[in-house]
């Protein structure tokens, strides 16, 4: 039988190498920044929908906080993506809740225009491993 006079090390070398095996086969974390205006875009939502042949894949949406957004590994598979991106903010104005009589909710505008949400104009080619795609420039015009 062979003895090693270092098992730690080998266990170390096994254990890093199934590690940097199933990071190579996991899905990509996709990461960002999004603003509009050159402002944060704070509180909204950004979604991928998949386009194409995987268009049966169901779209994957995260939040954005403080003009930064993140989707997990293993969420997004690597293709092609139409991206939606949503920002509703207060108008300071309370309105009824629709089957609630009496009862009264914020009411909420939408500040990102439709070029970048129900017409969407953007896209993403999301690779393997991680990466970032920031949505900076966009324009309220």
């Amino acid at each position: 039988m062979l003895r090693s006079r270092h098992p730690h090390r080998v266990a170390l070398v096994a254990v890093s190498l199934i590690l940097a095996g199933v990071a190579g086969c996991g899905k990509p974390t996709v990461s960002g920044s999004v603003s509009l205006d050159g402002k944060q875009v704070d509180g909204g939502s950004i979604s991928f929908v998949p386009e194409g042949t995987d268009t049966a894949a169901p779209a994957v949406a995260a939040e954005i906080k403080d003009g930064k957004y993140t989707v997990p590994g293993g969420r997004l598979a690597p293709g092609k993506y139409k991206v939606v991106i949503d920002w509703k903010q207060k108008t300071g104005k309370k309105i009824p809740v629709p089957g609630d009589p009496g009862n009264t909710t914020d009411e909420t505008k939408q500040v990102v225009p439709p070029k970048y949400n129900k017409s969407t104009s953007l896209s993403a080619d999301v690779k393997s491993g991680s990466q970032t795609i920031d949505f900076t420039d966009l324009t309220s015009k």
